[in-house]
């Protein structure tokens, strides 16, 4: 079966010559002309490739892949670029795309390179794609997983427990903020998780973090910036604690068991964006 590439681009001539030169090759192309297009064609399809022009109406690149990283953390993303625009490639990779190909496109070069992050994703999803839940991914929360078996009289009480925050696209979110034991859910916005200068995790709505913070007392040395303005709550575990001693051990040990589910995820994908690094730091 040939791979399939979605080509996004806003340009005709530009989708246009990387389809012809691909399909030239055996692979099956699909285009889409901005963001919101290719989101779209992606909600439809599976693609073994993703190719995105970083500068586009209605949805730019970095949104995309942002969009793209939520629904499928594996993705394999080959950004282009203009010369005039490498800072923003080297973005977009630290975001989670695999290379980038400067415009205009040189036939050699783009076979040599979709060759090479066709190979990566074979490698990529081969040993990893029977631990993806695939269709997980569209389903849409009606609430924080941390809270899954809560009663609605519970859930507003144990907001209640929090304190509201607000931040602007770009702000950072030092964990150093806040106050030991505390751990956060997004009630709007996204946000990007940042280790040593390389991002590994986004969350959105009704996601949290920090969660173990209330087993161990203690905090990741991370960072987290709002990529659109965001709301969350805080919550200090002290306050946590008190409000399940109070509670009763049933609803404690439900809320443990939505504790240990939640970071399992989270190592799954940490575990995965780790092969991703391993595999783009070893490959020529």
């Amino acid at each position: 079966m040939s791979k399939k590439i979605l080509v996004v681009d806003d340009e005709q001539e530009i989708r246009e010559i990387i389809c012809e030169l691909l399909e030239t090759q055996g692979y099956s192309v699909s285009t889409a002309i901005h963001g919101v297009d290719a989101l779209e064609k992606i909600g439809l399809d599976n693609f073994d490739l993703y190719i995105i022009d970083l500068f586009m109406p209605k949805m730019d690149g970095m949104t995309l892949i942002r969009e793209l990283k939520q629904i499928r953390p594996l993705a394999v993303i080959v950004v282009l670029t203009g010369y005039s625009s490498i800072e923003s490639a080297v973005e977009a990779i630290q975001a989670g795309a695999y290379r980038y190909i400067a415009k205009p496109i040189k036939s050699n070069e783009l076979y040599e390179l979709v060759k090479k992050a066709i190979d990566y994703s074979n490698d990529l999803y081969g040993p990893l794609q029977k631990v993806i839940d695939s269709g997980s991914f569209s389903i849409i929360p009606t609430g924080p997983n941390i809270l899954l078996g809560f009663t609605p009289e519970e859930r507003a009480e144990f907001y209640g427990l929090g304190r509201v925050k607000t931040y602007e696209s770009g702000d950072i979110i030092s964990v150093s903020e806040r106050k030991d034991g505390s751990f956060i859910i997004i009630e709007s916005g996204d946000i990007s998780v940042w280790m040593s200068n390389s991002n590994f995790d986004y969350l959105k709505k009704y996601d949290s973090w920090g969660e173990e913070n209330i087993i161990l007392e203690s905090s990741i040395p991370v960072n987290l910036r709002a990529e659109s303005p965001v709301t969350l709550r805080v919550f200090e575990r002290k306050k946590i604690l008190d409000f399940f001693s109070f509670k009763g051990n049933v609803l404690l040990k439900r809320f443990i068991i939505n504790i240990s589910s939640s970071l399992f995820l989270k190592w799954r994908k940490s575990v995965q964006r780790i092969v991703m690094l391993k595999l783009v730091t070893h490959n020529d």
